[in-house]
């Protein structure tokens, strides 16, 4: 059941809010004048949520891209196959390399 408090509640009872969200696992939604205005998770509720998330967008990426697993395992071996072959044929950079031009561009301290 959803539990809907006012946003006085976030000012007033912090850790009231907090305690349900940890010990319920579930969302508690906050109006502001008397219309939906937040959704508060814990972190962990939260995590799982994202996690869950992405699972799906990836899964309906492979499947819109391969019909079936043997042909996304065809697909992979060629692309190794063509790495190699890059490789054999001098077609490459040493990531170490790579990583000095991308902290020397961007500035990054390494």
């Amino acid at each position: 059941m959803a539990l809907i408090r006012p946003c006085a509640d976030l000012r007033n009872n912090y850790n009231e809010i907090s305690k349900i969200c940890h010990e319920t696992k579930q969302p508690v939604f906050i109006t502001r004048n008397g219309y939906n205005d937040l959704v508060i998770l814990s972190n962990e509720s939260f995590e799982q949520y994202e996690e869950q998330r992405l699972n799906t967008l990836i899964a309906t990426a492979l499947e819109q891209k391969f019909v079936d697993f043997e042909s996304f395992k065809k697909e992979i071996y060629s692309k190794i196959e063509e790495g190699l072959k890059e490789i054999k044929e001098g077609k490459y950079y040493l990531a170490q390399d790579v990583f000095e031009d991308l902290e020397g561009k961007y500035n990054i301290d390494g």
